[in-house]
């Protein structure tokens, strides 16, 4: 498929070559995958790395694997190119998922870091203080399990917990959970994996950011 195919089919490449959490797991993302075909987004699921090239959205969500500096290389062609790709990371870089994410963004010199924290908030969340209800635009959304993020020049705040939410143990207050670093292309960096799976994708407004972080 052509770029330009993927691109007027709204067609999301999903990494599975680094031991990511996986799209066609029915029993986490099958919610997530509906939800996207009903917005005209297909999502394939890639094992072969160097046939992400083909997308315009590329998922990278969990991964356990670092990445070899020939990908490293490829990410950034596809980021001058114009792509969007995410990173989804986990609370206190659990299976090195952050430290494999920041290794990228270290190499590529991208002004990101997933710290290696969790945000608690005691107040405004969903039944659960590892579930802080967050604000993207001015939208509610949920973000369990979630490491706070850092982010210098070109970068744009996504997500952001409320008030009352502490990451530990950094301390950052009000944390940052989820950022967008753009030049010709797009890197967004969040620090849950959670958030779209089958369990809170219906919470709040996560379908919404769901949605809009596959479209670019």
């Amino acid at each position: 498929m052509t770029n330009a195919e993927c691109k007027r089919q709204r067609v999301v490449g999903w990494d599975a070559s680094h031991s990511e959490f996986l799209i066609e797991d029915y029993y986490y993302f099958s919610k997530l995958k509906r939800i996207a075909e009903k917005e005209g987004i297909e999502i394939h699921q890639v094992d072969n790395f160097n046939k992400l090239e083909e997308y315009d959205v590329i998922v990278f969500n969990y991964p356990e694997e670092r990445f070899e500096s020939w990908e490293i290389r490829k990410i950034w062609e596809w980021l001058k190119a114009g792509k969007r790709l995410i990173f989804t990371s986990y609370y206190k870089n659990m299976d090195s998922t952050a430290e494999n994410i920041n290794n990228v963004f270290a190499k590529l010199e991208i002004p990101v870091r997933i710290n290696n924290d969790v945000v608690i908030d005691p107040e405004n969340n969903a039944g659960d203080m590892m579930f802080p209800i967050a604000r993207y635009d001015k939208y509610k959304v949920v973000m369990p399990c979630t490491s706070s993020i850092t982010a210098q020049k070109n970068c744009t705040a996504l997500v952001i917990s409320s008030d009352k939410a502490l990451a530990k143990p950094t301390g950052f207050k009000k944390p940052v959970l989820g950022v967008k670093f753009k030049m010709k292309g797009e890197i967004i960096a969040l620090g849950t994996c959670v958030f779209w799976d089958n369990h809170c994708i219906e919470l709040e407004n996560n379908k919404m950011l769901a949605s809009d972080l596959l479209k670019l």
